[in-house]
């Protein structure tokens, strides 16, 4: 029996294959085992973690007014169009974010005008003097959150003002800052 191998050395070969594909399998194991760990680690992670509600990134709103009165002792009701960004309350603009907004005020009327643009309660209002009957008044303005943009009316003689027509604009010109909903 010349061609047959020792018992031994066969023995010997099987359990060297035997171990190295334990191992093999042990190792590739451990690795599903930990992929496995970190998928999980990930979802309870993602699902523990606070939702942040996503606003729209600029903040604006335009508001038409014509046909109306404006009187003293009557706040001047202003009506958004329905895709604002902002809210309109007690005849306000509420401010959700910090930073500049452009404010634009243009209208026309009877009558010449003055108009007070308040932004911030115990800060001065910005009064715009109208020419020609029409006040056309662009500026930038920081405000911050709970600010409230609002107008005032005067004209010399009279409690009562029409208004032809007009818009108020505001737009936030820097998102990204402090937001409150």
């Amino acid at each position: 029996m010349e061609g047959v191998q020792p018992l031994d050395d066969s023995v010997g070969n099987t359990l060297r294959s035997r171990c190295q594909r334990n191992k093999l399998l042990l190792v590739a194991f451990v690795a599903q085992g930990l992929g496995l760990f970190l998928c999980l680690t990930f979802i309870c992670l993602y699902r523990s973690a606070p939702q942040v509600r996503c606003y729209p990134s600029i903040q604006s709103i335009r508001i038409q007014f014509n046909g109306k009165y404006w009187c003293e002792k009557k706040f001047f009701r202003i009506i958004p169009e329905k895709a604002e960004t902002m809210k309109v309350e007690n005849s306000s603009i509420i401010i959700n974010c910090d930073g500049f907004y452009l404010i634009s005020l243009k209208g026309y009327f009877p009558q010449e005008v003055s108009v007070s643009l308040y932004f911030r309660k115990g800060h001065n209002p910005i009064s715009i003097q109208s020419t020609n009957k029409k006040v056309n008044f662009i500026t930038v303005v920081s405000l911050a959150f709970k600010d409230k943009v609002y107008l005032n009316l005067s004209a010399h003689n009279t409690s009562c003002l029409p208004v032809n027509g007009g818009e108020l604009i505001l737009i936030h010109q820097n998102p990204g800052g402090f937001c409150a909903h």
